[in-house]
């Protein structure tokens, strides 16, 4: 016996029941044609594999962010979890993690330094600058910090810093005669506090004196996270070595200078820094010997709220009228050694092209928020 197919071109094709749509309509009714699938043009279907290679490449990104994790330490299953938990801290702010990964991808230094310190993937993860910030603060202010240096940092020093992890700016002259040598850094391994690390070495380039910070380029800003000298039990004795070196200047006042001259550089007019309650590390349980507070305070910083000192503009430095007479020869060797390593960090950061300039009518509008925006 012959079979018979309902989908033959002289039969309809059958409903959900097997029965044709026409059967429910009255006589002389007229059942029009199913619609067809428009046909996609060239530029649709253009569109459609450029999401799909977007896709594939956000999928290529995250498991390449999976692999060298030399930071993660432990037996297997111990590492097993903590990809686990990276997976999902992904997932809470996917598009915006996939961005970053792509920002990563995307630069030949940003992939050489993500070898050299894979906890760069998930910085923001973690504690990191600021105790209110939350996972999304932390993860823009990263972001813009990184699309600040590579697009403000002359190209050979953004190399130096981020793919070989090492960038000496040049010497001066310490009152002994010894060297001591200006060094620009990227954050320590696992470091929470900041992107961007100065530092004081002796001539030996072993560092002395550090300052953290990042830069947040949409509203211009420097945010101070860390000013750290030397630990240990000697500590007093190598910092009041380096004070009498310095011809009286306290290293942690040069430390500051300098951060101001690189905002200078950039024209950024707006520079933050970290209170002790929302020192990342501060309820971590781990001590901090520095008292930010106090420090900031005698900078004239007013504190602004969410964690932050608002310094000023720009740091005021003595006269030579102002000194005593007896202390005028000090003071000038001071200042020439300010003004020496100053120019060694300025002409390092020369370029061609002007940063953040604005007026002050602009800057004026910039406002810092209570809670960690900036």
């Amino acid at each position: 016996m012959e079979r018979t197919s309902l989908n033959k071109p002289n039969h309809p094709p059958a409903g959900v029941l097997g029965i044709g749509l026409e059967a429910f309509l009255p006589p002389g009714a007229y059942a029009p044609e199913p619609r067809r699938a428009r046909i996609s043009l060239p530029v649709d279907r253009s569109r459609v594999a450029v999401n799909d290679a977007a896709q594939a490449g956000a999928l290529a990104n995250m498991f390449d962010s999976l692999r060298h994790r030399q930071d993660w330490t432990g037996p297997w299953y111990k590492r097993g979890i903590t990809a686990l938990k990276y997976v999902a801290r992904s997932l809470c702010l996917a598009a915006q993690h996939e961005r970053f990964l792509a920002l990563i991808a995307a630069d030949p230094v940003m992939r050489a330094y993500r070898r050299r310190d894979p906890r760069l993937l998930e910085r923001h993860m973690h504690r990191y600058v600021n105790a209110h910030w939350h996972r999304r603060d932390r993860l823009t202010y990263l972001q813009q910090h990184y699309r600040f240096a590579k697009a403000h940092l002359p190209a050979g020093l953004y190399e130096l810093v981020y793919a070989t992890g090492h960038a000496s700016l040049g010497s001066v002259t310490a009152k002994d005669g010894s060297l001591l040598t200006l060094c620009l850094r990227p954050p320590i391994y696992k470091g929470c506090e900041g992107e961007l690390c100065l530092q004081l070495c002796d001539a030996n380039e072993e560092p002395l004196y550090s300052i953290v910070f990042t830069v947040a380029d949409e509203q211009p800003a420097l945010m101070i996270g860390c000013l750290q000298g030397p630990s240990g039990e000697n500590a007093r004795d190598v910092v009041r070595e380096l004070t009498r070196n310095l011809h009286g200047m306290r290293p942690k006042q040069l430390m500051l200078s300098l951060v101001y001259t690189f905002a200078q550089q950039y024209g950024i007019q707006r520079l933050v820094a970290i209170s002790n309650d929302a020192h990342p590390l501060r309820r971590s349980g781990r001590p901090l010997f520095s008292d930010y507070d106090a420090f900031w305070e005698e900078q004239r910083g007013e504190r602004i709220g969410g964690g932050w000192y608002a310094l000023p503009g720009s740091l005021t430095h003595k006269s030579e009228a102002e000194v005593p007479s007896n202390h005028r020869a000090a003071f000038r060797r001071r200042e020439a050694l300010r003004r020496e390593a100053e120019g060694l960090l300025a002409d390092a950061l020369a370029q061609p092209l002007p940063a953040f300039r604005k007026t002050d009518q602009e800057a004026s509008r910039i406002a810092f928020p209570v809670y960690g925006r900036l």
